[in-house]
């Protein structure tokens, strides 16, 4: 995948599984969402996010997967993209933004029933939390932007799930 379809992202093959996720602040706290993975034994606490479906920009799937499983609703035009990053062995590709959130109050209602609750974090508790993660390119990326240790508006490219990614800024690749 070339630079010019992460900036499109019709322009991604739909033999790419897409994935979008969000970092809502409110007042110096994150939301995390502490969701069933079964496959890797257990629950764990994320940032909301999920597939984008295939009539969806990853920003109208990032608002989604925030609703959903918060309650909470932003405009797609209030995200800023933090970063993306690709898993070539699975042919994954995954859009993170943040945003800041006025009302803080939250609310699950996940039409997969994985989400279990969702709840607001200090910045450092998130950052030990999101540690917990399994997935390389699930937890690396957002746990870099919380820690103030990547510019923005990175790429993330994973080989494989194990193997250390290399980091761009996007635009550069």
């Amino acid at each position: 995948m070339g630079s010019r379809d992460l900036d499109d992202p019709y322009r991604v093959s739909m033999r790419e599984r897409r994935f979008a996720g969000v970092i809502a602040v409110h007042e110096g706290s994150v939301v995390l969402v502490r969701e069933r993975h079964e496959h890797w034994g257990g629950a764990f606490w994320n940032i909301p996010s999920g597939q984008v479906e295939s009539h969806e920009t990853p920003a109208l799937g990032a608002v989604r997967e925030l609703a959903e499983e918060t309650g909470l609703i932003v405009a797609p035009g209030e995200l800023h993209l933090v970063g993306t990053s690709t898993n070539e062995e699975v042919r994954s590709l995954a859009w993170n933004y943040t945003t800041s959130i006025n009302s803080p109050t939250v609310a699950v209602d996940d039409p997969d029933g994985l989400v279990l609750e969702a709840r607001w974090f200090t910045r450092a508790e998130a950052i030990d939390l999101l540690r917990q993660l399994p997935y390389r390119p699930l937890a690396e990326p957002v746990l870099a932007y919380l820690a103030d240790r990547v510019q923005p508006r990175s790429h993330w490219l994973y080989e494989t799930a194990d193997a250390d990614p290399i980091v761009t800024p996007l635009g550069e690749r």
